[in-house]
């Protein structure tokens, strides 16, 4: 049975859409490739953006990739929040054929700056592929437990 509030959402923004040459944006806060694939089914997006922290990981953010390109549509992975979550967009875009774009905060996020001991950084727009394994991370031990002792 589909989801009936991904139906309904999915079909005022394919309205939108339609009435629009704007490139439409949307999934950042479906839980499942199947949810996208109903947005896709009412044609209600240009560009697919799964947040890996919200859909299910890396290996469901991949599924959307590819009904993206399946698709012949761009996808922009959502990466707001931490940057566990950003560095596996980020490793999906690279893995994907369809990524096009990737949304960078540059914002006082402390969970995507001070979380991780690493320093992500843009250069002149760009980001370079990940080569470290895993997600490239490595847990900044001191800030988890300042921020465990104010919480």
């Amino acid at each position: 049975m589909k989801n009936q509030s991904v139906l309904t959402t999915g079909m005022e923004t394919a309205e939108v859409r339609a009435s629009s040459s704007i490139p439409i944006a949307a999934g950042e806060s479906e839980f499942t490739s199947f949810d996208m694939r109903d947005l896709l089914e009412v044609r209600a997006l240009d560009v697919m953006q799964p947040d890996a922290a919200i859909i299910g990981g890396i290996s469901e953010t991949m599924r959307v990739g590819h009904l993206a390109s399946i698709h012949q549509l761009e996808l922009a992975p959502h990466c707001w929040g931490s940057a566990f979550s950003f560095m596996a967009g980020l490793h999906v875009a690279f893995a994907s054929p369809a990524a096009t774009i990737i949304e960078f905060s540059l914002g006082g996020n402390p969970m995507m700056y001070d979380l991780v001991k690493e320093h992500i950084t843009v250069t002149n727009g760009v980001i370079e592929a990940p080569t470290a394994p895993g997600l490239g991370l490595t847990p900044n031990w001191d800030f988890i437990q300042e921020f465990k002792q104010k919480n």
